[in-house]
């Protein structure tokens, strides 16, 4: 029988902005394939109908735009959901398009999380989805956790450092594998919420980082930092066969479904094919980091894609068939480029030139296929690599000194950039400084002298040490590690069931813990013991999500379509300065945000000039303007010290004028409920929204309108009505409002029947207007109607969170 022909470049995709690290097909027979990246977002691709390439079926960012670690997808209710995984360790889920849907409006707004689940501590890092529906997650924080419905109903503490990869074996096992080099099957029992492990897998030397099943389900695959493919049978602990060709770290690994092998992808630049025996094929890329590797359905039937993600932020797909590979000059033009790359002596090994053979050396046969030899050609050290389905030798770049570091570091099992060795005093061993390019270099320097309680005074020393030994780096693109500090929840829509047996920090604001519901551990042990509980809950919630860039085209977009039909509406070019102004603060990294609690942050735009924009443009095409302000809120001080932000909300969507439905209406009424439940982030906000004529206005208004007619908007009006409970909690509320306040939440609680996410915010916002200062000047029997309401609602819906919350408001003495 004839070899196979080898794989070729397909295509290549552009869509994110940063590192691509995780791919996944979620079918074996259905064209789909996910990405998540360093840049925050993850995308849905699949087949165009427009050409033989595949475009983008859905695009969203993650909670707090923080790197997207891993994907998935699962069904739940007749609905498939695209699964999320975050650095910050939030599990979101998204509904997914059909698979033949149009590429969506690059003016659409981003959708909003459906469920926000918070469990896991640090980077959730890794995930799979069973047939029935349940879903394993693994973390940095060196758990795994089974979830159900979107509720945790298990967690497997087996491991001693980071997990890296979880792989359902049925409905009732699971493989874990993690940096403690260790692979464990266990056993699950969903209903009495235990596992058991059944086996340890033995081989690998270094963390392992990827599994994959083979279609026999008989064994599996997985791959290592330690350069090595293992092949493994399910009743043997030691693999039964080892594949080595990888120079460096193998991150990912995913065999084909027909179970002729496998694929597997690097640090060491190279996608490699395997058989269950050998090397089959190496194809090298023109980067050194490829996070990612997946066998993906192709249209055709032809057989699969295989497709690669990078550090160059591309995704390529390579096929077999010569009808789905691209042009013969895209081809071409694809080996000079991998043929130029320049590779550094830590990926080759230490070079002596005088040792290496000239160009003659071409002329040999290789011994296997990916064999790398060097040789001197006119004074330049070339790399060059066998291909055995080609029998030639291809050129995969010309070797230069190493600038930094060639492969990734390993610190108590978790993957950086940079390790450094810190002499902090004589004869004492040094410290280990741990860091990723990605980090702000204050924010590391602050974890490292905090973890080795050191004086923060050494702050300035530890940054300069960190920007000398990382000189040519440009240092804090991601800036995203100060949300370490800060509240995790933005922009979600939806929270579910808590867990009891997850810690919170203490003082200062209530996080949010357990699946993204309300929940806290017990405060630091007082003279009287006080009982569990969640109330009083202090951290605002607010709507962030934005595609910065769509916005701005739209309103682009929309000031020709005005100059040209009402050119006294059009932007002035002062106005044109100061939109240019916000978009550059919304772009701008968190760590060059201004201080959401400072009165004043100097910013270069007047808040005044686009909100009068907002309520001059004509109704059917102001939601962007409406966008950008919401945007605004929770993030600039100067938004929140604007008086009139509130009253500019609610007339850009007539709210206190009678309902008529359309689009427009209930585009422009979502954008401006969420500016103002965004305006609370801030402490200018806050004390604009604390003035009792704006109390007034607001709650009057939100109370006098039809709950029927809000549809999805009644979430925005719980998170309204939970934010000013806080402030009132806080002592913040005018005095004289409470009743207006217990007039919205009545008019929830007694209004909505189906959404338990809605009635969970409006009955925090009761229970914490119940234990704030203004709970004395209540009606008794308002009070005691609202409490019934609650436990009526609590035993319909039957949700844990929602029957703990109402036996605590219960049992409040009001």
């Amino acid at each position: 029988m004839s070899p196979a022909p080898p794989y070729q470049l397909a295509f290549t995709l552009h869509g994110h902005a940063a590192d691509v690290r995780n791919l996944c097909a979620p079918s074996p027979q259905i064209p789909l394939l996910l990405s998540g990246s360093r840049d925050g977002s993850a995308i849905v691709w699949g087949p165009s109908t427009r050409s033989k390439e595949w475009d983008v079926k859905l695009r969203v960012e993650g909670p707090e735009k923080r790197y997207v670690s891993c994907v998935g997808m699962t069904r739940w209710n007749g609905e498939a959901f695209l699964l999320l995984g975050s650095q910050s360790g939030i599990l979101s889920s998204y509904i997914l398009p059909s698979p033949n849907a149009a590429p969506p409006p690059v003016d659409r707004p981003l959708e909003e999380p459906y469920h926000t689940l918070v469990e896991h501590r640090q980077n959730l890092c890794c995930m799979d989805t069973s047939a029935g529906g349940l879903i394993a997650t693994g973390s940095w924080d060196k758990t795994v956790i089974i979830w159900k419905d979107f509720k945790k109903v298990l967690t497997i503490s087996a491991h001693e450092q980071a997990i890296w990869s979880v792989k359902f074996v049925g409905e009732d096992r699971i493989l874990t594998a993690s940096a403690d080099k260790k692979i464990i099957l266990h056993s699950l029992d969903i209903a009495s919420a235990r596992s058991t492990p059944l086996q340890e897998y033995t081989g690998h030397s270094e963390p392992v980082r990827g599994l994959s099943l083979k279609p026999d389900g008989k064994g599996f695959w997985s791959c290592a930092n330690d350069s090595n493919v293992h092949v493994y049978s399910f009743d043997k602990p030691a693999p039964i066969r080892t594949l080595s060709g990888h120079t460096s770290f193998v991150y990912s690994i995913s065999a084909f479904a027909d179970g002729s092998g496998a694929i597997s992808t690097g640090e060491d630049g190279t996608m490699r094919v395997w058989s269950e025996t050998e090397l089959v094929q190496t194809i090298p890329h023109t980067s050194n980091s490829l996070w990612s590797c997946a066998v993906v359905p192709s249209l055709s039937g032809s057989g699969p894609y295989i497709a690669s993600s990078s550090s160059d932020s591309t995704i390529r797909f390579f096929t077999r068939d010569e009808g789905s590979m691209a042009s013969a000059e895209e081809r071409a033009a694809w080996d000079k480029e991998v043929s130029s790359r320049q590779l550094d002596k830590s990926q080759i090994g230490d070079v002596k030139q005088s040792d290496l053979p000239g160009i003659e050396a071409l002329g040999r046969e290789g011994k296997k296929d990916g064999q790398v030899i060097m040789i001197k050609n006119n004074g330049v050290v070339e790399a060059y690599q066998w291909s055995t389905p080609t029998s030639t030798w291809q050129q995969i770049g010309q070797v230069v000194d190493a600038i930094g570091q060639g492969r990734k570091q390993l610190y108590e099992g978790q993957e950086y950039d940079y390790v450094f060795d810190v002499d902090v005093a004589e004869g004492v061993p040094p410290l280990k400084l741990p860091y990723n390019v990605t980090e702000n270099p204050w924010i590391a320097a602050q974890k490292f002298l905090a973890k080795n309680e050191l004086p923060s005074s050494y702050t300035e020393q530890v940054v300069a040490f960190i920007e000398k030994n990382t000189a040519g780096v440009q240092l804090g693109q991601g800036g995203n590690d100060t949300a370490t500090y800060v509240d995790p929840y933005t922009g979600a829509s939806r929270y579910t069931g808590a867990s009891s047996s997850v810690t919170a920090t203490y003082g200062g604001g209530d996080p949010f813990t357990g699946s993204s519901a309300y929940s806290s551990s017990p405060a630091p042990p007082q003279p009287k013991a006080q009982a569990k509980g969640i109330l009083p809950v202090k951290t605002f919630l607010s709507f962030k999500q934005m595609n910065v860039n769509a916005a701005k085209g739209k309103i682009t977009q929309l000031n020709t379509e005005i100059k040209a039909a009402q050119a006294e509406l059009a932007f002035t070019p002062e106005e044109e300065k100061n939109l240019a102004e916000i978009y550059a603060l919304l772009s701008s990294p968190a760590v060059a945000l201004p201080n959401p609690d400072s009165k004043d942050a100097n910013e270069k735009y007047d808040p005044k000039v686009l909100l009068e924009l907002m309520n001059r443009w004509p109704e059917d095409k102001r939601f962007p303007l409406i966008d950008l302000a919401r945007c605004l809120a929770p993030i600039s001080p100067a938004f929140g010290s604007t008086s009139s932000a509130p009253q500019a909300f609610m007339n850009a969507c007539s709210l206190t004028s009678p309902w008529v439905s359309s689009k427009v209406r209930e585009t422009n009424t979502l954008l401006s409920l969420r500016g103002i439940a965004n305006l609370f982030s801030t402490a200018n906000g806050r004390d604009t929204l604390a003035q009792e004529e704006v109390v007034e206005n607001v709650l009057g208004a939100l109370s006098n309108v039809e709950w029927a007619v809000l549809g999805p908007r009644k979430v925005v009006v719980a998170t309204i009505a939970l934010n000013y409970s806080i402030l009132a909690v806080s002592s913040s509320f005018p005095s004289s409002k409470g009743k207006n306040l217990l007039s919205l939440i009545s008019h929830i609680l007694n209004n909505e029947k189906d959404d338990a996410e809605v009635i969970y915010r409006a009955s925090v916002a009761l229970g914490n207007l119940l234990v704030s200062p203004l709970a004395g000047g209540l009606q008794v029997g308002d009070i005691s109607s609202l409490k019934s309401v609650v436990s009526g609602l609590a035993k319909q819906k039957g949700e844990k969170r929602l029957s703990d919350l109402a036996s605590e408001i219960e049992g409040l003495g009001v």
